[in-house]
């Protein structure tokens, strides 16, 4: 279910920035407006994460987009990502990411990986699936 993936992801993305608090309403809003802006952009939608450092850390930076092949004509406001690491990765349902979380953090602690959050981002990638259920890929950067 976890694995441990060296991956490289380029995203043509728009950043924002809001509450952590907020993020389960602002993502999937900024996402949805980001798409119908840039409806000539094709590809597997992703949104790209400042972790939270601390308790105190209470407004992050986040990046809703679609993962491109190179930087294509970039709609206004966007710009292009090129993130490479290696990433703990759990695949499953979009409805369940409470719990895609919990279980990718418990197989990085016993696996014996540490977190490698400070200057790199979380991402997660979504796939329409059968039944109207969407599919979530979450990479979380580990030390390797």
């Amino acid at each position: 279910m976890c694995q441990v993936v060296k991956k490289e992801f380029k995203i043509i993305a728009e950043k924002h920035t809001g509450l952590y608090k907020d993020y389960a309403e602002l993502i999937p809003k900024a996402a949805h407006q980001f798409l119908q802006r840039a409806s000539n952009l094709a590809g597997t939608e992703v949104a790209v994460y400042e972790p939270k450092a601390s308790e105190s850390h209470t407004e992050g930076t986040f990046y809703v987009g679609v993962l491109a092949s190179e930087a294509d004509t970039l709609p206004e406001g966007a710009e292009f990502l090129d993130i490479q690491h290696t990433y703990g990765m759990i695949r499953g349902k979009g409805t369940e990411m409470g719990s895609l979380y919990s279980t990718l953090d418990q197989w990085i602690d016993e696996q014996g990986y540490s977190r490698d959050t400070l200057e790199n981002f979380i991402l997660e990638t979504y796939h329409p699936a059968e039944n109207d259920v969407e599919e979530v890929e979450i990479y979380i950067p580990i030390k390797a």
